[in-house]
């Protein structure tokens, strides 16, 4: 069962004065931050020369008219929990300097979503942003998962082009995890093939904390996804898994950067892509154990199908690892399918695209086993990867 977390209670005056004062951070940190250029390292495999950022300025907010909604009444509005969003967005813009998209987005949202989890969730929360600007938007997504308390929430995001003219969407969100509480993010993407969309996810962990972040994103022309998970308390864990799959000339890149903060601290990721047609996927994923940390665990692992000779898959691991007592392995797999594999099923009487779509799907749906929330959620994503699967050409 799936509660909506789109509710409007708090008080428009506090939130609207606590957002001018925040918003007059980000713009002096934006006026200091230049745009992307293709020499700087997280970006030098994005096509920037192709993408004009002036071309969507004027259908941008003013970066003044803004609110928050929450699902925090207005009795909740005292000056402790001002105080605690306060410290959430500052730490927020900390993490986003340098950032230049991030900023975009923190400085131009019309409305920032902010929710606290304080107690046993046992629906799914469910958070939707839909789209059908024509030029720009940009969201902010806000929520803090209160001490021993747990929650599944779903983040979803969807556009829709009327134009089928080329718009832009830049979205941040923040999530931080107190003591002891538990979260298992599905954070889904549907984006129309006219889509730039540029994403920041934050995630801040503190002791004994558990996060399981999952990604399924789909479709869009040209994207830059950044995930920032840190594991700031001991005893933290996360994994994130991702999934995705491009046909077409999609182009898709994402880098995750996990930073160990802390001792007896762990995280694993695992990341699928699956690339077919002209389209192009670049995983990064980078590791960062500062210096005197002890018990250390961290895995990485990413797996790449392509399904035709003019698809690109790339993985790049990249580890920053300045601790002695620490575990800490990766792998990376980018191919085609495996001939033997095809082989064998051929000779047990199956044709041709039957055999490619046994080992297809289960490629992608030992992932989505992984993912879903609920059996009918496996079997909507299913559904949704063999659509696109089908989509794209194979040779």
């Amino acid at each position: 069962m799936a509660t909506s977390l789109v509710k409007d209670h708090g008080n428009n005056l506090i939130s609207a004065n606590l957002l001018t004062e925040f918003k007059s951070k980000v713009r002096k940190s934006l006026e200091k931050t230049l745009p992307p250029k293709s020499h700087d390292e997280s970006w030098r495999k994005f096509p920037l020369n192709q993408f004009n950022l002036s071309e969507f300025n004027s259908d941008f907010a003013s970066g003044e008219l803004t609110d928050i909604r929450s699902n925090l009444d207005s009795t909740n509005w005292n000056e402790g929990n001002i105080t605690k969003v306060t410290s959430l967005l500052d730490d927020l813009l900390s993490q986003s300097e340098g950032n230049y998209f991030a900023l975009l987005g923190l400085f131009h949202a019309k409305e920032y979503y902010y929710f606290e989890v304080d107690e046993k969730e046992t629906d799914i929360l469910d958070w939707q942003f839909v789209s059908e600007e024509t030029l720009s938007v940009s969201s902010v997504f806000l929520v803090r998962i209160k001490k021993n308390t747990s929650a599944k929430i779903k983040e979803s995001y969807k556009t829709i082009s009327k134009t089928e003219n080329l718009h832009l969407l830049t979205s941040v969100s923040f999530y931080v995890l107190e003591e002891s509480s538990e979260l298992k993010l599905q954070i889904s993407e549907d984006y129309d093939s006219d889509l730039y969309h540029f994403r920041s996810v934050f995630s801040s962990q503190e002791r004994d904390s558990k996060l399981e972040l999952s990604t399924v994103p789909l479709g869009g022309f040209r994207g830059k996804t950044f995930y920032y998970p840190r594991l700031s308390g001991t005893g933290s864990d996360a994994q994130i898994l991702g999934l995705t799959a491009l046909n077409k000339r999609e182009f898709n890149d994402v880098e995750i950067l996990v930073t160990h903060l802390a001792d007896h601290t762990n995280s694993k990721l695992i990341y699928k892509t699956i690339v077919a047609d002209k389209s192009h996927h670049i995983f990064t994923g980078n590791l960062h154990i500062p210096p005197n940390l002890k018990k250390v665990s961290a895995h990485q692992e990413s797996h790449n199908l392509s399904m035709n000779k003019k698809a690109r898959a790339e993985a790049i691991p990249k580890l920053e690892v300045f601790s002695e007592d620490v575990s800490c392995t990766h792998g990376a797999t980018v191919g085609d399918i495996d001939e033997e594999q095809l082989f064998y099923l051929l000779s047990r009487g199956l044709n041709l695209n039957e055999a490619r779509h046994l080992l297809v799907s289960a490629f992608y749906n030992e992932m989505i086993g992984k993912i879903a929330f609920s059996e009918e959620d496996e079997k909507n994503l299913s559904h949704l990867f063999q659509e696109k699967i089908l989509a794209g050409g194979v040779d």
